[in-house]
Parts: C-alpha cells; structure tokens; sequence
C-alpha cells in the first residue's frame, strides 16, 4: 500500500517538477537570439559557455585593511558584486542591453552552483561564480528591470 501511495505522489510530482525547465529547443532559441557564438560569449557582465553549458560572472571589491575581518566583508562584498552580475546577465541575455548604458535596475531570484574564491589582487577581493545554463536560464527569475 505504502509504495503505491509513494508512486502515485511521485506521478503527481514529476510533471509539476519538469514544468520549471527549460526544453532544449527555448535554450536554442535565446542562443540564437544572442548571435549564435559557437562556443564561450562574452556579455557585459559575464561569460556563457554555450557547448560546455554554464555561464559565469565575477565580483570584486575592495579590501579596506589587512585585518581579518576587513578580508571578510571584502569577500562578501565580492560575492554580492557577482551574484549581481549574474543577475544583470540573466536580464541581458533574456532582453538584450542598448549600446548606451546609463544606469540598469533588476530585481530577481538567481540560482547559485559553484563559488570560487578567486583570491585578493592589488587589494581587491575576487570571487567567481559558476551555474549550469540551464539552471541558469530555467530557475533564475527576474521580477522587474530598468533599464535607461
């Protein structure tokens, strides 16, 4: 009894589970509207690697001090500074950026996989991150941009 209630529940699941994906005939087509670059594209505020399949931003910011705790908030600095990026980057690759930029506001939800600790250079704090695209593309949400 209990592992036909486990797989009618599962039944249920599965279908609402692969709604959120992306197929990958969407995915061809947001490459197809970003150029078509066979290979690794770089963006404003990123890099997708479109055969290997993730994309990839960086964020920096500077360390005040050499203390400890200044190091800290340099990296969670950098880790915010990324984590917007990404996000800057969702919205270019889904709407396209002019030429001319001014100022750009998004608000959204991005799905994170690897952080990388890229080290302190000349006395800013880097931090990498990397995604799966198409995670990237199928969780990752923007509520609103504004772009000028």
């Amino acid at each position: 009894m209990k592992k036909c209630l486990y797989l009618l529940l599962l039944a249920l699941l599965l279908p609402s589970l692969a709604e959120g994906a992306l197929t990958e005939e969407q995915i061809r087509t947001i490459w197809r509207n970003n150029g078509a670059v066979e290979g690794i594209q770089v963006f404003r505020y990123g890099v997708v690697d479109w055969q290997g399949g993730s994309v990839a931003a960086e964020g920096r910011a500077p360390v005040r001090s050499p203390s400890p705790s200044s190091r800290l908030l340099a990296k969670r600095a950098a880790l915010t500074d990324a984590r917007r990026n990404l996000l800057f980057l969702l919205y270019e690759m889904k709407f396209g950026l002019p030429e001319k930029l001014s100022s750009i506001e998004v608000q959204g939800e991005l799905v994170e996989d690897r952080i990388d600790y890229l080290g302190v250079r000349e006395g800013i704090s880097i931090v990498g991150v990397t995604v799966p695209l198409d995670r990237f593309l199928s969780e990752s949400l923007i509520f609103s941009g504004t772009v000028r």
